[in-house]
């Protein structure tokens, strides 16, 4: 399970990817390949995360990763609970944490991870961004 950190770093990751314009550089797709093995296995999720932030610094990533990053932030800050609502399904993300994880892991791992998250964009921009 991700703490709201983590979710946050991995959504604007898979955001910049669905953002990007053109292919990945080969060296940078195939640290990507390596983040999902990382993130399949599950002693390794906080190193894989700590990875993607490195490489969200890439050259062709790094503006559309800050910049989801900054909207995905937006969305999580605190906000006066409505008292007629159920707080416990106030504040909540868009999807779970689980699911992210699997879809990241399946856009990690594949070859092409810019055009698979391409197909994934519905569950991983939420749509009020």
């Amino acid at each position: 399970m991700l703490n709201p950190l983590q979710t946050v770093t991995l959504r604007a990751f898979l955001t910049a990817l669905v953002e990007s314009n053109s292919s990945l550089p080969i060296a940078l797709q195939q640290e990507i390949n390596k983040v999902g093995e990382m993130l399949a296995n599950t002693s390794s999720k906080d190193d894989a995360l700590n990875r993607l932030l490195e490489l969200a610094e890439n050259d062709c990533l790094k503006a559309s990763y800050y910049n989801a990053r900054k909207n995905i932030q937006t969305e999580y800050t605190t906000q006066e609970l409505n008292k007629y609502d159920k707080p416990s399904q106030q504040n909540q993300p868009t999807i779970p944490t689980d699911h992210l994880s699997n879809i990241a892991i399946a856009i990690f791992k594949d070859p092409d991870s810019s055009a698979e998250a391409k197909k994934h964009k519905s569950e991983i921009i939420a749509k009020n961004s």
